[in-house]
């Protein structure tokens, strides 16, 4: 910081945060209870401001030769897999603030970090062992994960103005953890996430310090039918097929040939059967299905006949608190990664 005293007005220090895309209202409400503007008069309210942003949400800022605050956007190493329409820049307020979060939540995780599988099949066999389930589920992968010391977070919080990601892999010196960031109740959509940002981490495409945000929906649309967007992007098209290889248990995904003539009810007997001889979870085989056959009406009918079809983010929930143990953060930062996760 240059100078002897930091001149920081609230209003020029809230106008460059906005500029790199970090909302006054979203600022304002990842700062402590005890905050006041007016202590950035000061040199020490000053560097508790960007000591508070740097924790939270991951921003890095300076202060200019006259006070002014200067925001760096976007976190360092990360690496972005977007579509077309989308720009960088705009995804990079989700990942800084996954990446802040993740080094929060890594910090409390109770188990230590263990090696990951490099082999689908053997990946598979170590979760559904844990799990005692014939199948991989969500639930099963989650636990899995948390069991090694990979914590799963949900980003729920951000800016109005900010666009979501899927989800994103990442490593804070060298420990993994995972991001999920799609808006959904359902277990099977965020199975195939889940499992699709694990194989980023199980394939080695994430170095000891950086993260690969996935912003497209192709995780649970195009890729399970098997011809994928993102076929162009060998590191995507790998962790595809890593993530199906590993849900599908080496069985054929197809639910039946007579789908389309079946009613909501039949084809969702039909993925818990099938599911059961094939050691595949029932929740995928329907996406699976809608995707192959573009019925995703009929598919997602059936996906209410299953039961617990609308617990993921509660589970994740669940799986955090009992992984995590929260007493070695402040009041302030466990109250923040909680409220960021839609937990509180």
């Amino acid at each position: 910081m240059s100078g002897k005293r930091p001149l920081v007005s609230a209003k020029g220090a809230y106008a460059a945060l906005g500029s790199a895309g970090f909302t006054k209202a979203y600022v304002q409400r990842s700062l402590p209870s005890w905050w006041d503007n007016a202590l950035l008069e000061t040199s020490a309210g000053a560097l508790d401001f960007a000591f508070i942003l740097k924790e939270r949400l991951g921003v890095d800022v300076q202060f200019g030769r006259s006070g002014e605050l200067e925001v760096t956007a976007g976190p360092q190493c990360a690496r972005f897999k977007h579509r077309a329409s989308t720009q960088e820049s705009e995804l990079h307020v989700a990942a800084t603030v996954g990446v802040a979060l993740a080094r929060m939540a890594l910090f409390c995780t109770k188990a230590s970090s263990e090696r990951l599988p490099s082999q689908a099949k053997k990946l598979s066999e170590a979760v559904m062992a844990k799990s005692g389930k014939a199948s991989v589920d969500f639930e099963g992968l989650l636990d899995y994960c948390w069991s090694i010391g990979i914590p799963v977070l949900f980003l729920q919080d951000l800016p109005k103005t900010s666009k979501r990601i899927t989800g994103m892999a990442l490593r804070v010196d060298g420990r993994a953890a995972i991001v999920l960031g799609l808006k959904s109740r359902q277990p099977a959509r965020q199975l195939f996430v889940l499992a699709h940002e694990l194989a980023h981490l199980c394939l080695g495409h994430v170095s000891d310090t950086n993260a690969l945000v996935d912003e497209g929906l192709a995780a649970v649309t195009e890729s399970l039918g098997g011809a994928t967007a993102a076929a162009t992007d060998k590191e995507e098209h790998d962790a595809d097929a890593f993530a199906l290889t590993m849900l599908r248990n080496g069985k054929s995904p197809s639910l039946t040939e007579k789908g389309l003539e079946l009613s909501a009810a039949e084809l969702a007997l039909a993925a818990v059967t099938i599911g059961k001889s094939r050691g595949i979870d029932a929740g995928h085989l329907l996406l699976s299905y809608a995707s192959a056959h573009d019925d995703w009406l009929n598919a997602n009918l059936a996906m209410r006949y299953l039961p617990e079809t609308d617990i993921a983010l509660s589970s994740l929930e669940d799986r955090f608190t009992a992984n995590c143990d929260l007493e070695c953060l402040t009041d302030g930062n466990r109250k923040f990664l909680l409220a960021a996760q839609g937990f509180q």
